[in-house]
């Protein structure tokens, strides 16, 4: 009888399992068809910096760095800015020689597909420091409604402004289209690189 009495547990066991499986299936089927765009932006520009390692580490051996120096530091390493900026944000990347992208509307297009809700997360984490030459800047009506600032080499990013949670964002297949649509004449020397 006792026999009987586990098999049974498991049988149910099983079927709950099974169900569950089920409604999360359904659920996943309904959240892919209301991906959502991490900005509300109608427009959006792609800055580029193209500063050699060793260029960034004479600034870091440097025994007392300008302001100027500091603030690039904070930009290019760190997480300047943690919010909007008040002031212009690309005067600041100007200043500092980011370049900025001609983007067509197609490309604005696919750029906003690649930073939107996602079925699947990302299950690696960056193993190195950050180097942000590339940043995205989201407008709505000409203001600042987002910035991305993102580092190709070791796929960490930096969200500003978004409303929408970005935690499982940064899938290979992701940082690969982003390439491919913002430096595609770099796009095979960077892959040699990983």
């Amino acid at each position: 009888m006792k026999k009987f009495i586990f098999i049974m547990i498991g049988i149910v066991a099983l079927s709950c399992n099974n169900s569950k499986k089920s409604d999360a299936d359904n659920k996943a089927v309904a959240v892919k068809k209301e991906l959502r765009p991490f900005f509300d932006s109608d427009e959006i520009d792609h800055y580029y910096l193209n500063f050699s390692e060793e260029d960034f580490m004479k600034i870091m051996m440097k025994e007392k760095n300008t302001p100027k120096e500091l603030e690039f530091v904070d930009l290019f390493v760190h997480t300047f800015p943690d919010t909007i900026p008040k002031e212009n944000f690309e005067k600041i990347l100007l200043n500092y020689n980011y370049k900025k992208s001609n983007l067509s509307l197609k490309q604005q297009k696919e750029i906003e597909n690649v930073f939107s809700e996602k079925d699947s997360l990302q299950d690696t984490f960056a193993a190195c420091a950050a180097e942000y030459r590339d940043i995205f800047i989201f407008k709505k009506k000409k203001e600042t409604v987002g910035i991305v600032k993102m580092c190709f080499k070791c796929g960490r990013v930096q969200f500003v402004g978004n409303k929408i949670d970005t935690e499982g964002f940064g899938l290979g297949t992701e940082l690969d289209k982003l390439q491919k649509i913002v430096r595609p004449e770099n796009y095979s020397i960077l892959i040699r690189h990983h």
